[in-house]
């Protein structure tokens, strides 16, 4: 079936869609602790996910849209190269889903009800979400640019990572303005992410030509390693802090949660692993796929963690949807 529903589908890589979704709802878990508690914020966290959204969406057209000529030469499949979509219509939807992103996540923080607002926070910026989502457009032109060669396009992806998970952060402190220890918690979060995304898009380069070398995927994957390390480690720096009453749901952070983390990160492993020891096509796109399928599952872990068993087995179930999806659409 070649409807232009499964063309665009195809184009925004439709079953990574929830792993935006699972990074802002974690982001504010780490703010605010378990948001299933206060209803209140359920419309902004709607709002400012569908936002994550359309950044996602405009990246994954953009980027190909700036790829058109290479993936022609390459012969790879997808709906600019066979003319299913013109390059004119996907270059105005990226640029048009990038603006809509930017004005749906400063709705979001208009819809903050006022009496979730801390008044004590008057002193501090609460609309921090202008400059992250602003930073996050930046970020994504960015890459999607001749910038994307260089040494900088994994950093730049792996920012617009972090950039989008802090778009959930900037809702949780319009309520309440972490403390210096939470916001190392939060911090070490993000940059296990951005971390995590830079050894993914490193290990990507050249996937098309599968031109890689054993040193460059060596340190491509070790440094998804350390993002999950940090994320791992994360809870440390704040053991002794609760975001909400539900501690009962909360894992040892010396021992527990990291232990959680290592093992959901373990499929994934193994498969880079096996990407390094037998190099080529079989082994290093499963690897890749695994990678970001585990996102959902480092946001599930952070968000049972930080907001207790609800709020994780909502970013867990995202994986369902990412699966069934991921048999249909392509993911790379």
């Amino acid at each position: 079936m070649n409807s232009p529903i499964r063309a665009w589908a195809q184009l925004v890589r439709v079953p990574n869609t929830l792993t935006s979704c699972a990074d802002v709802l974690a982001g504010l878990v780490l703010v605010v602790g378990g948001w299933n508690s206060t209803p209140k914020l359920l419309i902004p966290l709607v709002v400012v996910s569908l936002a994550s959204v359309c950044f996602y969406w405009a990246g994954m057209v953009l980027n190909d849209v700036h790829d058109f000529e290479k993936d022609k030469l390459q012969r790879r499949n997808g709906p600019l190269v066979d003319g299913r979509i013109s390059i004119q219509t996907a270059r105005l939807a990226g640029w048009g889903l990038l603006a809509g992103g930017w004005c749906l996540a400063l709705l979001a923080r208009a819809l903050v009800p006022d009496s979730l607002v801390d008044v004590a926070n008057a002193r501090h910026f609460t609309w921090m979400i202008l400059p992250m989502s602003t930073a996050l457009a930046v970020c994504i032109v960015a890459y999607d640019s001749r910038l994307k060669a260089t040494q900088l396009g994994p950093w730049l992806m792996g920012l617009c990572r972090g950039l989008n998970m802090a778009l959930g952060v900037s809702i949780g402190t319009a309520v309440l303005w972490p403390s210096s220890q939470a916001w190392v918690c939060t911090l070490s979060v993000v940059l296990g992410h951005i971390l995590f995304v830079v050894g993914i898009t490193l290990a990507a380069r050249r996937e098309g030509l599968m031109q890689q070398s054993w040193l460059r995927m060596i340190a491509a994957w070790s440094t998804s390693l350390l993002g999950v390390a940090a994320i791992a480690t994360s809870s440390l720096w704040g053991s002794n802090l609760f975001w909400s009453t539900e501690t009962e749901y909360r894992l040892d952070p010396g021992s527990l949660f990291p232990i959680l983390v290592f093992l959901l990160a373990l499929p994934w492993l193994r498969r880079a692993i096996l990407s390094v020891s037998k190099p080529g096509v079989g082994t290093l796109v499963p690897a890749i796929k695994q990678a970001i399928l585990t996102i959902i599952f480092l946001d599930a872990a952070v968000a049972l963690q930080y907001g207790g068993n609800v709020p994780g087995l909502i970013v867990c179930s995202f994986a369902i949807p990412t699966l069934a999806l991921a048999r249909i659409f392509r993911m790379t």
